[in-house]
């Protein structure tokens, strides 16, 4: 488990425990069963990608959204997956076995070094319900930064992930209003910056690396 800094919020899952994030895969779309719209969204965006696009997901939970992806597009090059949580990774490597393109890194993208720990530039940049696992929004942008510095020129980032639930302290230090994950995309450096889509709580953010 990620280390907290000062005013960071406690994990609400132990993404150490094989059975939590067992659990966590089997109720994900029951509980918000528009996820697979949402997952359907971004894989029709990664398939305008030129032919051998190389791809990479943070925070990658169970594989859900890279096995969309990889059924859609299969001329991809590759497909990485970064998960600090060795159980979720386990998932994925099954769940993803007959795609030779996903490749699965155990690592923080929380952490200063991930960005030297994959391997080269991307095409594309994908996050689904992950960037509150950060415990707060104010490390958001600094991860946008470096996700910024892993792409190619006109390289595209792709963010999914709630919005405040209500207005206490702790739904609004985890989760960022559209206004303000437009405004860390573009401080991080991505142009057009806008929503792609709304589904409930859960918002679609796109933005290009300019080239």
């Amino acid at each position: 488990m990620d280390a907290l800094e000062e005013h960071d919020v406690p994990y609400g899952n132990d993404w150490d425990s094989p059975a939590e994030a067992t659990a966590y895969a089997e109720a994900a779309d029951r509980q918000r069963p528009w996820r697979c719209q949402i997952r359907d969204h971004i894989a029709a965006r990664v398939a305008t990608l030129a032919p051998g696009a190389r791809v990479l997901e943070l925070g990658s939970g169970p594989g859900l959204l890279a096995h969309c992806v990889l059924q859609q597009c299969p001329n991809l090059e590759s497909y990485t997956l970064v998960d600090f949580s060795e159980p979720m990774l386990a998932l994925s490597r099954e769940r993803l076995s007959l795609f030779p393109a996903a490749s699965f890194l155990l690592a923080s993208f929380k952490a200063d070094d991930w960005p030297q720990l994959v391997d080269g530039r991307f095409a594309c940049v994908l996050s689904m319900q992950a960037i509150h696992e950060l415990r707060n929004k104010r490390h958001a942008e600094r991860v946008y930064r470096q996700a910024h510095s892993v792409l190619a020129d006109r390289g595209v980032i792709i963010i999914c992930d709630h919005t405040p639930f209500d207005d206490s302290a702790k739904s609004t230090t985890l989760y960022m209003s559209p206004d303000e994950q437009q405004a860390a995309l573009a401080a991080a450096g991505f142009a057009n910056v806008r929503v792609e889509l709304s589904i409930d709580s859960l918002v679609v953010y796109a933005g290009e690396r300019a080239g």
